[in-house]
């Protein structure tokens, strides 16, 4: 699926999440409402499907306190009737319109059909001190009603009330005072179903409340260790912040979850609480999204509405519930506007093509959905049933996962730079400089080793290159390294470093061969492949490539070296300098391979390489001399005439060392006939010559001493 259509799915989601609803929603008969305070339910029939709202017109007492006493002989007549759900703020009455803080008494008659067995009614917040009585007698209460402040006790208890009633008439009589709240009397509807039904209805809303509350938190919890494993990414700590502020806050709502665990808490602090969380909402969401989409957003839009969020915040802090309570009207107005401008910020970010923006986009856009299918539904224009929570919960949701997204893409990009660091810095060099992890790592971090280092360098490259354009020398010297490199990672070896056409590498013992032969095999098969390379490069009409390696085995010592901001690792040491000068001697000796006497002694399966002895040699800079050796290959993939040539070398090579240098010279004239050309041959025949003309025929002389590198 390609980036594009993936987007548009995203971003039609929304409106085929709402299309679906709205073409399967229940269907559902039209609902009796009351009118002037009577409910005529006989004809009902559904009241073991779903509660029914007991919403329309209820008699209204204004500044009355009525029991049912009053209702014995005769029924008083109401200032009014008032829309239920709905609050009594300026509501008409004999003495003007009715304020918020004051009194009344709501009633209404019922009319039950026999199809209503077990009746029950679940009520989920009056505003905010109520006596319920039904039939005359008192079922239901929530904090202490008064008729003035200090006499009453505001209070916050959804509760399911059971009664049983033989009569298929019911009053219910609906005490209400409200001295706390900038809103009185119903906010939400009263629901009458069977008993079972209403249950039912009630556990769901507690089941969800709390997995949404339990889910947020445990989100809360991770984002915040994310945060203090990580505090380069502030962006966790306010997601975090935001799902712990979102789950907290829905213990205040709803069925009040915090009731059950604090039974005795306090009104008016949970309502600070709760109005405090609420409004930490909005600027803890806005810097999240700030971080993750900082350039899409005007600083001083951003500065506005953060700190618009901290004086509400403040307002409630040092404000009387009577007062701060009117600031959610304020609040509602303040959101949609966020709301909105973030929407706007994840549509510049979709088009930037930022990372996650487009399920932000989405998810934001369906979650202001579900509030204008809830406030639909509050109003009855549509029954498509509630989903803000579920809209919640799957913004929530989202926005965790594009973070997680992002971590597991950190996470990603962190392997690749890991398996990219290793193609510079060689595992086995990881296992020594870096033992407790890549971030460990820090100059001077060595180990001494026992390995065999082997130079191999290309003949006549400078004049090849001279030849060659920059770009064409690239190409070459990195088709010529891939040949030549897979035979020492073969060889339980690695590449140091690659110094333009030439290479430095090491190798240690394994389970199967010590680190001499694992160099020597390594060494040889280098040459097969160039022998390889060779051939296409021939084909293709460009000149064959030679190539010299030496190999000298020894301690070197195994670390990094730089500074704190510029690090390298290397090897250092003897063994690694000797080796780069046995490497050069190739030239001068006209051979391929040279070895040390070192390498030699620790090499195993010599019985199947063709070897022979060519010098002792005291490097340039060095005092001692050290035996270097031609390694020419396996023997069963040789021609008999190399090693018919080996076997005379080796005879002219006794007597030269026995001192019957006129025995070897002649040996040596055989060897040149066999091989002519050869380098070392010739060198050992002008050395006869010197030594039967100085007549000194005694001595062969010592080391050959190196006056370059």
């Amino acid at each position: 699926m390609t980036h594009k259509i993936r987007t548009t799915l995203l971003l039609l989601l929304p409106l085929l999440v709402a299309v679906y609803v709205l073409l399967n929603q229940t269907a559902r008969a039209a609902k009796p409402k009351a009118q002037q305070g009577n409910l005529d339910l006989r004809q009902w029939t559904h009241f073991s499907d779903a509660p029914l709202p007991l919403n329309g017109e209820w008699a209204f007492y204004a500044n009355k306190f009525l029991t049912p006493a009053d209702f014995d002989s005769t029924t008083p007549p109401p200032d009014g009737y008032i829309k239920v759900p709905g609050i009594w703020n300026a509501q008409p009455t004999a003495n003007g319109p009715m304020p918020a803080h004051g009194f009344a008494t709501y009633v209404l008659n019922i009319q039950l059909a026999d199809t209503l067995t077990l009746p029950a009614l679940n009520i989920l917040t009056v505003s905010n001190a109520f006596n319920l009585w039904i039939n005359d007698r008192p079922v239901a209460r929530c904090g202490k009603t008064g008729t003035t402040a200090s006499e009453s006790e505001p209070g916050y208890k959804p509760q399911v009330v059971f009664f049983h009633e033989n009569s298929r008439q019911l009053r219910i009589i609906l005490q209400v005072s409200n001295f706390a709240h900038c809103k009185g009397g119903f906010w939400l509807p009263i629901e009458l179903a069977d008993a079972p039904v209403v249950q039912l209805e009630r556990e769901k809303r507690l089941l969800l409340e709390m997995f949404l509350f339990g889910s947020l938190f445990i989100m809360a919890l991770y984002h915040f260790s994310l945060y203090w494993l990580r505090r380069k990414d502030p962006s966790t700590l306010y997601f975090g912040i935001m799902c712990a502020v979102i789950s907290i806050r829905s213990m205040f709502t709803g069925e009040n979850l915090i009731h059950l665990a604090f039974p005795e808490l306090n009104w008016y602090v949970a309502r600070k609480i709760e109005y405090i969380l609420t409004f930490c909402s909005a600027p803890v969401y806005v810097t999240f999204v700030w971080m993750l989409y900082r350039e899409e957003w005007n600083k001083w839009v951003y500065r506005i509405i953060t700190g618009f969020g901290v004086l509400l915040i403040l307002f409630v802090l040092f404000t009387p519930s009577v007062i701060y309570t009117n600031t959610s009207y304020v609040f509602i107005g303040y959101a949609w506007l966020t709301s909105l401008y973030t929407i706007y910020v994840f549509i510049k970010a979709a088009r930037r093509k930022k990372e996650g923006a487009i399920v932000f986009l989405a998810t934001s856009i369906l979650f202001l959905l579900t509030i204008v299918n809830d406030t639909l539904n509050q109003l009855e224009l549509i029954y498509t049933g509630l989903y803000l929570t579920f809209g919640l919960l799957l913004v929530t949701m989202a926005q965790a996962y594009v973070l997680s997204s992002r971590y597991a893409g950190a996470f990603r990009k962190t392997e690749l730079y890991a398996d990219t660091f290793r193609k510079f810095v060689p595992v086995q060099f990881l296992d020594r400089i870096a033992k407790e992890g890549i971030e460990s790592i820090k100059p001077g971090n060595a180990e001494k080793v026992q390995a065999s280092v082997l130079f191999s360098d290309i003949r006549s490259f400078t004049s090849l290159a001279e030849k060659m354009t920059p770009e064409e020398v690239f190409v070459m010297l990195n088709q010529y390294l891939s040949f030549v490199e897979p035979p020492i990672r073969a060889g339980n070896g690695f590449v140091d470093k690659y110094m333009g056409d030439g290479i430095m590498a090491l190798f240690e013992s394994n389970a199967l061969h010590s680190d001499a032969t694992n160099a020597v095999t390594a060494a040889l098969e280098m040459q097969q492949t160039l022998a390889l390379l060779n051939t296409q490069r021939t084909k293709a009409g460009t000149p064959e490539l030679k190539m010299g390696i030496g190999i000298h085995s020894g301690f070197v010592i195994m670390g990094t070296l730089g500074g704190n901001e510029r690090m390298d690792s290397t090897a250092i040491g003897d063994a690694v300098n000797l080796a780069s000068r046995i490497e050069s001697m190739t030239k001068m000796y006209g051979v391929e391979l040279l070895a040390t006497s070192q390498t030699m002694e620790r090499l195993e399966r010599k019985d199947e390489l063709l070897f022979r002895f060519v010098d002792r040699v005291v490097a340039k800079g060095k005092k001692e001399a050290h035996e270097i050796w031609e390694i020419i290959g396996w023997k069963n993939r040789l021609a008999p005439l190399e090693t018919a040539f080996v076997s005379a070398y080796e005879k002219a090579m006794e007597a030269y060392l026995d001192l019957r240098i006129k025995d070897a010279y002649a040996e040596f004239e055989k060897c040149e006939a066999l091989k002519p050309g050869d380098k070392v041959v010739e060198m050992y025949l002008q050395r006869c010559r010197g030594i039967l003309e100085s007549g000194r025929t005694g001595e062969v002389g010592g080391s050959t001493i190196l006056s370059e590198k």
